[in-house]
């Protein structure tokens, strides 16, 4: 995919260096337009564009979070789906997906979704734990990669400014920025199915001199792996969703892409306990799915390549949960 016939023009123009345009163009594609704003600014710093190299783009990811949240939280408070932050790579850069706020942790804007979390995340962590204010932003589309239909569940700081801080602190922002972590998924709307495939931090937890301007922020939300698996299960529940959770033993096959940075056993173990917790909480039974729930999970296109070679080949229960909800 090119770029738009008048900013390639201009690219031309200044005859920008032909692997500083591919490095640009990559980040249009996954943020869209924004990305050239960053760029033009950029350029207006340097005498000669043409010296602008591959490496003078990593500076366009932390100005663009700034950007997206100074305009688009305001709206959030106000209760305004906006777009998301990551574009779906199949439209080129040329339409975001969405980020649709769902009510507020703390305060006076409670929606009745919010409200249960609340009470939710509540009873599994105790009075003395913190569970994290601000607003719970549902993506559509809008997940780090641009895969198709996902689905991601943030609570983002109420403060704008903490926000931006959380936003620009090291660690790896796959949703929506201004939150420390996040539960992703994709879901298939033609047959009523999800698959929650990702319990997942966006920033590091501080330690010494790494990301210590969040450090009071990060420990008001450091129950953010319970609050955002609980939405998202609460989310699905509301509109009769059929659900599936990957299995923490599947995390090393299905999201594992670079050995020198492995998934290890802890983090395996703290995903299948942060799911038991909340299920427990809920009334859930993780369940082993049963045969016609696998031919209906692989007829839709929840699953990514490597989970579903796993599911097609090996019993499926080794790789994922059914979520099966009773009463209390």
């Amino acid at each position: 995919m090119a770029f738009p016939e008048h900013i390639a023009a201009v690219l031309e123009q200044y005859a920008v260096r032909s692997d500083t345009k591919a490095a640009l163009h990559d980040l249009y594609v996954s943020l869209g337009g924004v990305v050239l704003e960053c760029f033009a600014d950029l350029a207006e710093k340097i005498t000669v564009p043409a010296m602008l190299t591959p490496e003078d783009t990593l500076g366009i990811v932390p100005m663009a979070i700034e950007r997206y949240l100074r305009r688009n939280h305001p709206l959030w408070a106000n209760d305004q789906p906006t777009p998301g932050f990551w574009f779906p790579r199949d439209l080129g850069g040329r339409a975001s997906g969405m980020a649709v706020p769902a009510g507020v942790l703390g305060g006076d804007q409670r929606s009745e979704l919010t409200s249960l979390l609340e009470t939710t995340v509540r009873r599994i962590v105790g009075e003395s734990q913190p569970i994290g204010e601000g607003l719970l932003i549902v993506g559509r589309n809008a997940h780090f990669g641009g895969r198709p239909e996902t689905i991601s569940f943030d609570v983002v700081a109420r403060d704008l400014d903490d926000a931006i801080a959380v936003g620009l602190a090291a660690g790896r922002q796959h949703t929506i920025p201004g939150s420390v972590g996040e539960t992703s998924g994709s879901i298939d709307m033609r047959f009523g199915v999800a698959l929650l495939w990702e319990v997942q931090p966006n920033v590091l937890k501080p330690a010494g001199a790494r990301n210590r301007a969040i450090s009071g922020f990060y420990r008001r939300h450091r129950n953010w792996h319970i609050t955002t698996l609980t939405a998202g299960l609460l989310w699905l529940r509301q509109r009769e969703i059929t659900t599936f959770i990957l299995r923490g033993e599947a995390l090393v096959p299905t999201h594992q892409v670079n050995p020198e940075q492995p998934i290890g056993a802890e983090i395996v173990r703290h995903h299948n306990r942060t799911v038991s917790r909340v299920a427990r909480s809920l009334s859930i039974d993780l369940a082993a799915p049963n045969e016609t729930e696998v031919e209906t999970l692989l007829a839709t296109e929840v699953m990514n390549t490597a989970l579903r070679a796993h599911v097609e080949s090996g019993p499926a229960h080794e790789f994922l949960w059914r979520v099966r909800w009773h009463a209390p």
